[in-house]
């Protein structure tokens, strides 16, 4: 059961089918609305089951746990107040890494004149995101396991309330820590894999070895509980050299539970480099190659984040169900878009939250990702300086005006 001043949620699953009904004093007006989400949710692939319950994917809690009925919550709140309000926080706790990716989307953040945030602090902020409705937690990098206090972070988060997970490259996967992972009460990680050929993905992390390891890992958390699931990129050259398909199928061996595939993003050290942004044609070959797998007689489900941050998915995820936090503690719609909306030691996380989707820009769903947009590019991204230090105050932009056939054709682009 779920619950907020005039409404609450009763949920159980009967013959395998997740079925609810909303009391309260909307609940009367608001159960057709509850109907048509239960009927779309049981529409969708169980990839795993958790104490009776189903596992969707693992960006969102079981159905119909506590935790997981939040996520209806907001959907009704988001209706009821007029304003989006966050599924996941996504929140860096530390900068550093073993590893040196030529790809990294976070490295440009990292400021040594700055202090990463204390426990108490991200603990504030993981208060606050659970106030706004957040169902769940994801702790980043640089890689979130040198950061001693995660296990504590880890317990943190209320479990009846929001799911914890970690993205992580997988060279602290021992024995050991993954138990300390399981006892804090993690739900999910994903490990990131730049490639399906060993030797690729090493080169990448200027890591020996770290594909080895990192699969190694992940096999030692299936035993111990913890979902697991591979984070990865395509590329047009992955997709149509069979690179992306060869993956999938050793995940499938593996026993992984979901894979993440996100488009080949200019971002972080590759801000201005455009030239990897997947074709129409790349597009249309990727959702059909994930399409494939998702729909096999085999429970590892996929993210195709080319489909789903699109005018047929869901959009861009930024400042509409998600923020992400810098290690220092600068609020950003998400790990890729470098525009700062405030820092948490400034300003409690609900009022950052409140001030960037109450922005023109920001205040409504956009159609795809925002930084594969010509148009939110042109306007955000192509006038900051080549050099200028991230994250960037939306204060101190001067954004290009485009005229509103352009803001709308955003998504084409």
């Amino acid at each position: 059961m779920t619950s907020f001043d005039f409404l609450h949620i009763d949920a159980e699953i009967r013959e395998g089918k997740i079925a609810g009904k909303a009391g309260g004093v909307l609940g009367k007006m608001l159960q057709p609305y509850v109907d048509q989400f239960f009927e779309k949710v049981n529409s969708l692939k169980v990839i795993a089951n958790i104490q009776g319950m189903h596992v969707y994917n693992l960006y969102n809690p079981p159905f119909p746990s506590q935790a997981g009925m939040r996520f209806l919550e907001r959907k009704l709140r988001m209706m009821l107040y007029k304003m989006a309000f966050p599924v996941t926080a996504n929140l860096a706790i530390t900068h550093k890494c073993q590893c040196q990716c030529i790809h990294c989307s976070a490295d440009p953040f990292i400021d040594p004149a700055k202090k990463e945030l204390t426990v108490e602090e991200i603990k504030t902020v993981v208060d606050g995101a659970l106030d706004l409705g957040a169902s769940l937690v994801i702790y980043v990098g640089g890689e979130p396991m040198l950061r001693e206090e995660l296990y504590d972070l880890i317990h943190y988060v209320d479990k009846t309330k929001a799911i914890s997970m970690i993205f992580t490259n997988g060279l602290l996967l021992t024995e050991e820590n993954v138990q300390k992972l399981a006892k804090a009460g993690l739900f999910s990680l994903n490990i990131s894999i730049d490639s399906s050929e060993p030797e690729l993905h090493n080169e990448f992390r200027a890591v020996p070895g770290c594909y080895q390891k990192a699969f190694a890992g992940a096999e030692r958390c299936r035993k111990a509980g913890i979902l697991t699931g591979i984070s990865t990129y395509a590329t047009g050259e992955s997709i149509k050299t069979g690179k992306v398909e060869k993956l999938l199928k050793i995940a499938q061996e593996q026993g992984f539970s979901e894979v993440t595939i996100f488009d080949c993003i200019p971002s972080g050290r590759f801000l201005k480099d455009t030239s990897k942004i997947l074709t129409a044609e790349d597009r249309k070959q990727l959702i059909a190659l994930t399409k494939k797998y998702h729909e096999m007689n085999h429970p590892m489900g996929i993210n195709c984040m080319s489909i789903i941050n699109s005018p047929r998915g869901v959009g861009c995820y930024g400042a509409q169900s998600q923020f992400y936090m810098t290690a220092y503690g600068d609020i950003n719609p998400c790990d890729f878009n470098p525009i700062n909306f405030g820092n948490v030691r400034d300003m409690p996380i609900q009022e950052i939250w409140k001030k960037m989707v109450t922005h023109p820009d920001f205040s409504k769903r956009y159609p795809t990702c925002r930084m594969q947009s010509k148009a939110y590019r042109k306007k955000y991204i192509d006038p900051l300086p080549k050099n200028v230090r991230l994250p960037v105050k939306i204060e101190d932009i001067a954004p290009v005006e485009l005229a509103d056939q352009e803001i709308t054709l955003a998504g084409v682009g």
